[in-house]
């Protein structure tokens, strides 16, 4: 009788390598080979999977955009606090990842470059989401009306990115995750509020 295979958990596998492996070795310098040891599959497996590395790298980048959007989405779209507790919350929670996130670095520094059009219609998204909440902020007296509120999205993000690249490029930039979450939040805030 065949062997049944899950292919869902198959893929996931294979890309819970593919991170471990890229991560340690850099995108660019990694071939499948690599990832199938790491996976404990063979060469043959992972090309029914994966026919070439871009097909790989594209369904990884879709899994790290569909984490960050789920986060994103249950700190955006709760309707637990109002749009500035919300933001608040969206700021630490990512910043709380930092840490998972900062071995990562070059892993995602390569993903960005060679498919960096994959994370266009998240950016877009998520832009246009924390717009919509500031908006709602703003009517409601709590964020500054003087603001843009696509503008402060794009600012809020920069924000965010920029110290997650602070701490990809040296993890001792802050004396711990609570530094790092605190700074994300009050800056934030005062980014945020009249």
């Amino acid at each position: 009788m065949p062997k049944v295979v899950d292919a869902d958990a198959q893929r996931r596998m294979i890309r819970r390598a593919a991170r471990r492996v890229f991560a340690r070795r850099g995108v660019r310098s990694a071939g499948l080979i690599h990832v199938a040891r790491a996976a404990g599959v063979g060469r043959a497996t992972l090309y029914h999977y994966y026919p070439d590395k871009a097909a790989l790298v594209r369904d990884l980048v879709r899994e790290l955009l569909a984490e960050e959007e789920l986060l994103v989405s249950g700190a955006l779209h709760s309707r637990q606090g109002t749009p500035m507790r919300r933001i608040e919350r969206l700021a630490r929670d990512l910043a709380d990842l930092f840490a998972q996130w900062a071995p990562l670095g070059q892993m995602l520094f390569e993903l960005w470059s060679v498919a960096g059009a994959s994370f266009r219609p998240f950016f877009r998204r998520l832009r246009g989401e924390l717009a919509q909440l500031i908006a709602e902020g703003q009517e409601r007296g709590e964020i500054d009306r003087r603001l843009s509120p696509r503008a402060a999205a794009i600012a809020l993000i920069g924000l965010i990115d920029g110290t997650l690249l602070q701490v990809m490029v040296d993890e001792t930039v802050f004396d711990g995750p609570g530094a790092a979450r605190a700074l994300v939040v009050a800056a934030a805030r005062k980014l945020l509020t009249p």
